[in-house]
């Protein structure tokens, strides 16, 4: 391996690690336990290493926040957008991933705020999805609405609605599944859609 590859996958492998820390330092002591002088401790880095690589502790939320998004759309590409059960499965596969670590993630999407990305993930809008999904399948003749693009809104905002429900406590993770899954139901009905076929 050539030096610059490998000074690149010792930068990557830090980070990692970094993130690693700061996950589990999130998930015993909350975000507000989160601090570099805990993740340099716990890592045996110094704290002008952390900073290398993060600008304090709110930059590492945003960053555990990105993982999960990523994480979320990798799995959302391998779906079929033309599926007519494609935004089940994409609601779903958000579901798992926010579920799979529900500690960490309750908090980043309340302190990070999930909707703020960096890099390519700032070229994802949900809404924007949904709606180009809705616009297939009614071009296919397998969905009937009288305004898609309030529907695409719509759904968009029921789900985000579920999902800030959630990170507040408001919802165990199998009721935010159900509301989630609620969110395209309503989004449907607002927008005046129905499945054909």
């Amino acid at each position: 391996m050539a030096r610059r590859e490998r000074a690149v996958a010792e930068h990557d492998q830090t980070r990692a690690r970094l993130l690693a820390a700061a996950r589990d330092i999130v998930r015993k002591d909350g975000a507000f336990g989160l601090t570099v002088a805990v993740v340099a401790g716990a890592t045996g880095l110094t704290r002008t290493t952390v900073y290398r690589y993060f600008d304090g502790s709110s930059d590492m939320m945003y960053a555990l926040s990105d993982e999960t998004m990523q994480l979320i759309y990798a799995r959302v590409a391998e779906l079929d957008p033309t599926d007519r059960r494609y935004l089940d499965a994409y609601v779903k596969v958000a579901v798992e991933e926010f579920c799979s670590d529900s500690e960490v993630n309750r908090q980043t999407v309340l302190l990070a705020g999930t909707q703020r990305f960096r890099g390519e993930m700032a070229q994802v809008n949900p809404e924007v999805i949904v709606l180009e999904n809705l616009r297939a399948r009614q071009a296919q003749g397998l969905l009937e609405v009288d305004d898609v693009e309030l529907a695409a809104r719509a759904v968009a905002t029921y789900f985000r609605g579920a999902l800030y429900g959630w990170a507040s406590g408001f919802y165990t993770d199998e009721e935010f599944a159900t509301e989630v899954a609620r969110s395209i139901k309503a989004g449907f009905a607002l927008g005046g859609g129905k499945e054909v076929g």
